[in-house]
């Protein structure tokens, strides 16, 4: 299928719609590698209650929201596809969680600036971070200064993405479970890592521009955090990696992500 053009940069109201529907996407794309055709995934969702949603209208704003973030434009992300086959390999959920919240990010400029316009900061130097709604909506209202789309959102819609937001930042362990609001640092999976990384790298970015690349900011990952996940990827035998000063070496092991997927993850 082709993949539709990535959004522009204004910022969109799109998360409250269905919020981050992080399970709904994982049964969308099993389902979409066993088909290989969005239609027949459609038709599953709509006819055979797939989701096991109660409202049709429900399904197709989740069917709408799935396709829009994961068939992208990019050259940075792997394409729906490979995505697929990840999601259907013997790898923990809060992996494939992460690999889903990367296409988020993407696809919601307004989501990604979000997490590093204000969470990031938080984390980084609160002694113990926390988020409300009241502090997301305060940051929609700073942005709107900027963007004058935002300026014609209604409170209650600020108030309803800002839950949508905060649910997000919940479903990939970025902030603690209800009713606690604390934020924390990201224990992200070597596989999501890894995913991600030979995805960039296979978009011909050196090592060090892969690396380097802002999505890793949508992880909060620092740079020993990465340095870390390297060690354990090249544990797995899935890279070879050695840095020495600025120069990084950075050598998949495998010819192709789609590769590594079936040798590495079954």
């Amino acid at each position: 299928m082709k993949r539709v053009q990535q959004e522009t940069v204004d910022y969109k109201a799109n998360l409250q719609r269905v919020g981050a529907a992080i399970p709904e996407t994982i049964a969308l794309l099993r389902e979409y590698a066993h088909h290989g055709d969005w239609n027949l995934v459609r038709t599953a969702a709509l006819q055979d209650n797939l989701l096991q949603k109660g409202s049709s209208e429900t399904v197709v704003g989740i069917l709408k929201a799935v396709k829009r973030r994961v068939f992208l434009d990019m050259d940075t992300l792997p394409s729906a596809e490979t995505l697929a086959l990840a999601i259907i390999a013997d790898i923990p959920d809060t992996a494939k969680s992460q690999m889903i919240y990367a296409y988020i990010c993407t696809s919601d400029v307004l989501v990604a600036h979000t997490v590093v316009g204000l969470v990031r900061p938080l984390v980084a130097t609160a002694f113990e971070p926390c988020l409300t709604a009241k502090d997301v909506v305060r940051f929609l209202s700073q942005e709107a200064t900027i963007h004058r789309e935002l300026r014609i959102w209604s409170e209650t819609l600020r108030q309803r993405w800002a839950g949508s937001f905060m649910s997000l930042l919940r479903a990939v362990g970025i902030m603690e479970r209800l009713p606690g609001n604390r934020l924390q640092a990201l224990v992200m999976r070597v596989e999501a890592f890894t995913f991600l990384l030979l995805g960039l790298l296979e978009g011909e970015l050196s090592p060090g521009e892969a690396l380097a690349h802002t999505l890793w900011d949508w992880y909060l990952l620092s740079e020993p955090g990465k340095e870390i996940l390297l060690a354990e990827a090249q544990g797995r035998g899935w890279f070879h990696y050695a840095r020495a000063g600025d120069i990084v070496e950075l050598q998949p092991r495998y010819a192709s992500l789609e590769e590594w997927i079936h040798a590495s993850l079954g």
